[in-house]
């Protein structure tokens, strides 16, 4: 049976922690593949099934939001379990430099949100070290380790070496913007590239052995996930920063100047520029979707659910032009749209090989798509706050189609309690009356029996799969990431237990999920 097939034939919950906010004892201030590891099997403990942990995708010094990426493919340094990788362990210069920043591993670790560029930066360093080290033993010997690395990077050689070639020059030149790059590089011309290549071969390959060693990681992970009987549920960003690999590498496939966004709404009134550089669809259809099968191919690989970030782009992209103040659509006429989009989500099941894909299609979305995925049994989000009836009335979960996952906030938004504290007070009377079947004046307080009540009724849905942010469960207010705004609050969010301070310090919370979980059939 497919995981597609299982997972939609089934009653299942999960839980949503992004994999930075995994705190451990040995990690060093952002979850690594080792807490990656020790968190599954908290959860699996307490009968959660799924775990979403939110792009990896490597970002930008300063950067932190994994949806503007330096690479669709490539996965962040900043998560490598440095422990657990054998030539850092075995290399006395990686030991010498890791024993001399003690100090700041504990600083970083004791800090309340997770600073991503610091711990990048010396694990980089941690694993150069390594990296010296496997030159120095496995290369030189043509070890099977090595020959087991060679073979990573043919197999993965249509995104890698593109990105080892990036992020190479991108610390050549100072993290200059490939726009600014001497005309041959910047060009992506064959004899520049190769001349670069040749010239600084053993820095280039160090950007693959990363990758390699990250790859391993992550799928050890989800092997031993697997044996729990949970599934890694990861996700594939819409798009990538303008300044990233693909980008410069194989920039056919997008319009450069042109900008995706939003159009307006009653949030932004000229409508969402993203900063982000739109795709040239005609292209990407005349060449088979080749970028897009590689994406899916590789999150294929690496997870067993995965998220399609902003559906509806899919179908249709809201685009600026170069100088424009005002968006449009690119592709115009609703048949045109739907079957541009038909023809997408064939070609992501096509490539999935039975994985499962789950279309975020939250904001304004045409009705055909919705209907589109639960004919492709593809699940959508269903958030408990924004599924309403056409009278204004809030829709009840037992309705929702099988074919979909039911929640309680995203990583975009106020956790549960933030939203039912800061919820306008017929707001609250309205919903409370749909989830306990009571009127009121709406004056109901977050607590214990309104927390359970609310996670209870998104239990008892129809959908197939429910799934919890980590913040609802434990009822607290921290937030992944705010919209529109830019600052240290957002993506930075860390978890301020570690699994097993957290089975004491929330054990009424945790009792009362494992008790609904076998109330409602999701155990």
């Amino acid at each position: 049976m497919t995981i597609q097939d299982q997972v939609l034939s089934s009653r299942i919950n999960g839980i949503l922690l992004p994999l930075s906010a995994m705190k451990t004892e040995k990690d060093w201030g952002v979850g690594d593949f080792s807490s990656l590891r020790e968190w599954t099997n908290f959860f699996a403990s307490l009968g959660t099934k799924v775990i979403q942990i939110l792009p990896l995708q490597e970002t930008a010094p300063g950067e932190t939001c994994p949806y503007s990426a330096l690479s669709a493919f490539a996965t962040d340094p900043v998560y490598a379990d440095i422990a657990g990788v054998p030539d850092i362990t075995a290399s006395p210069r990686a030991q010498e430099f890791i024993d001399s920043i003690s100090f700041k591993i504990r600083e970083w670790h004791d800090a309340k949100k997770a600073p991503f560029f610091a711990v990048k930066q010396a694990k980089l360093k941690a694993l150069w070290f390594g990296y010296q080290y496997f030159l120095e033993t496995e290369a030189v010997s043509n070890s099977p380790r090595f020959q087991a690395f060679e073979a990573y990077c043919a197999a993965q050689a249509g995104w890698l070496r593109g990105y080892a070639l990036f992020r190479a020059i991108k610390e050549f030149y100072k993290w200059q913007t490939w726009t600014q790059w001497p005309e041959g590089l910047r060009n992506f011309e064959k004899s520049a590239v190769n001349t670069f290549e040749s010239q600084y071969r053993e820095y280039v390959n160090y950007f693959c052995y990363i990758q390699w060693i990250l790859d391993q990681q992550l799928r050890q992970a989800k092997v031993f996930a697997q044996e729990k009987g949970v599934l890694i549920f990861g996700d594939i960003p819409f798009g990538t920063n303008l300044d990233s690999a693909e980008v410069w590498s194989e920039r056919a496939n997008y319009r450069l100047g042109w900008e995706i966004g939003a159009p307006a709404d009653q949030f932004s009134k000229g409508g969402q520029r993203w900063g982000l550089p739109a795709y040239d669809w005609v292209y990407q259809h005349s060449h088979n979707l080749d970028l897009w099968r590689r994406k899916i191919r590789r999150v294929t690989e690496l997870y067993d659910i995965f998220r399609l970030d902003h559906l509806v782009g899919f179908f249709r992209t809201y685009v600026f032009a170069p100088g424009d103040e005002v968006g449009c659509f690119d592709i115009q006429g609703e048949q045109n749209q739907i079957d541009r989009g038909y023809h997408f989500l064939r070609m992501v099941l096509e490539e999935a090989k039975g994985k499962l894909p789950v279309g975020e299609d939250l904001g304004v979305i045409p009705n055909y798509v919705r209907r589109m995925l639960v004919d492709l049994r593809i699940p959508g989000y269903k958030v408990l706050r924004w599924e309403r009836e056409d009278n204004g009335y809030y829709r009840e979960p037992r309705q929702y189609p099988q074919v979909s996952l039911a929640t309680t906030s995203t990583h975009d938004t106020e956790t549960v309690r933030g939203w039912w504290e800061t919820m306008d007070i017929r707001e609250r009377a309205n919903i409370w009356e749909m989830i306990a079947a009571q009127k009121t004046d709406g004056n109901v307080p977050f607590n214990d029996f309104s927390q359970r009540a609310i996670l209870r009724r998104v239990l008892d849905s129809n959908s197939a799969i429910t799934l919890f942010a980590w913040q609802d469960i434990i009822g607290t207010l921290d937030r992944v990431n705010t919209p529109g705004t830019v600052g240290e609050e957002n993506w930075t969010y860390r978890s301020e237990y570690t699994p097993a301070q957290a089975a004491e310090a929330y054990a009424a919370q945790l009792a009362m999920y494992r008790e609904l979980l076998k109330e409602t059939g999701r155990a």
